[in-house]
């Protein structure tokens, strides 16, 4: 096998996991990340699930890829995977897109295991069905130094507060850009006819310290305008998502479209009581389901900018796209964390 000279673009989890899979192959591998440290866009702010498909009820393809891909990230990053908290997956019984028999005979579809299970902090009137599930979380912090030590260890280049552009990497064998929302912004100069349309979400995540009997517990009230509460790490904080009131702002383009009064929380990471937060909106909303919840305290939100398919509104699809762009250009696209080693491999297939 001929080495090649390869330059990655992008120090997310998509990218960075590219970097490590090449290098192992042999190929001299650069990184480069705009930011001063890895994982600092939408790979380190989420819902820190690790999606095994009981999120997708109506996309078939989603439910499968997270399913069967989820082993190779456990393998690959064994220690930053956390199984200790229970999960839960309920269905509304006013609004939602899916029935509870729907979405059970889903679940056997897809050979997802669940139990029949309501707990009491939840409130059973309002809900159809509910399951525990199983799946598991990622801890960020821990995730973000193994990343770093796979990466010295198979002797990739990291280069940090970096901003390529496509003459900078202009003498290497093979690009591979893996920047989610910024991924046009490489192509307009290196692969115009590959450039396309997103749907960019603006999202916020409130950080939240939850009442004693709602800590540690991972909840999804699906399947729709809902939403959703997570641990965060080891903190005994929690992450809560919604479906309407975590997007702050919404274009379909070629370009993330960003508000003034958003911009510097895009910068910021953690933002402390930030002025312009939906964190009201999203506890009324949780008040319907769960019991309690209203004694919560706001403590942080982060914001980052989700990058999906445009027309998925229906579906809720959210594939893994590892494609060719040019001869020497190969791109990645994906929201969905447990793909990244198999997106990492079709890349080196691509490759060699």
């Amino acid at each position: 096998m001929t080495s090649r000279r390869v330059a990655v673009i992008g120090g997310g989890i998509f990218g960075a996991t590219a970097a490590i899979r090449l290098a192992r192959r042999g190929h001299k591998v650069e990184l480069f990340e705009k930011n001063d440290d890895l994982l600092m866009g939408a790979s380190g702010i989420n819902q820190y699930r690790l999606h095994r498909g009981y999120h997708y009820p109506r996309s078939l393809e989603t439910a499968i890829s997270c399913r069967d891909d989820i082993e190779s990230f456990r393998s690959e990053y064994a220690d930053a995977v956390m199984n200790q908290f229970d999960h839960y997956f309920a269905i509304s019984r006013f609004g939602s897109l899916v029935s509870a028999s729907q979405y059970l005979d889903f679940l056997d579809l897809v050979g997802l295991e669940h139990d029949f299970e309501t707990p009491d902090f939840l409130k059973h009137e309002a809900l159809e069905t509910c399951i525990r599930a199983k799946e598991s979380l990622f801890d960020l912090s821990v995730l973000r130094k193994i990343v770093r030590r796979k990466l010295h260890d198979s002797r990739v280049n990291v280069l940090l507060n970096r901003e390529i552009r496509p003459r900078d990497v202009a003498s290497y064998d093979f690009v591979v850009v893996a920047t989610y929302a910024a991924l046009n912004s490489f192509l307009y100069e290196e692969a115009p006819t590959k450039v396309q349309k997103y749907q960019f979400e603006i999202c916020e995540k409130p950080v939240l310290q939850l009442p004693s009997h709602l800590m540690n517990k991972s909840v999804v009230i699906m399947d729709g305008p809902f939403m959703c509460i997570n641990p965060m790490g080891t903190t005994g904080l929690s992450v809560m998502g919604h479906v309407v009131h975590g997007v702050r702002y919404l274009n379909v383009g070629f370009e993330p479209e960003i508000p003034s009064d958003l911009s510097p929380y895009l910068k910021a990471g953690v933002v402390s009581k930030p002025q312009f937060t939906n964190v009201d909106r999203f506890i009324d909303s949780a008040s319907q389901y769960f019991h309690g919840i209203e004694a919560a305290e706001h403590f942080d939100s982060m914001f980052t900018i989700r990058t999906v398919l445009p027309e998925t509104d229906d579906t809720d699809a959210r594939p893994t796209v590892v494609k060719r762009a040019s001869d020497r250009i190969i791109t990645v696209l994906s929201g969905k964390i447990g793909t990244c080693v198999h997106a990492a491999d079709q890349v080196v297939d691509l490759i060699e």
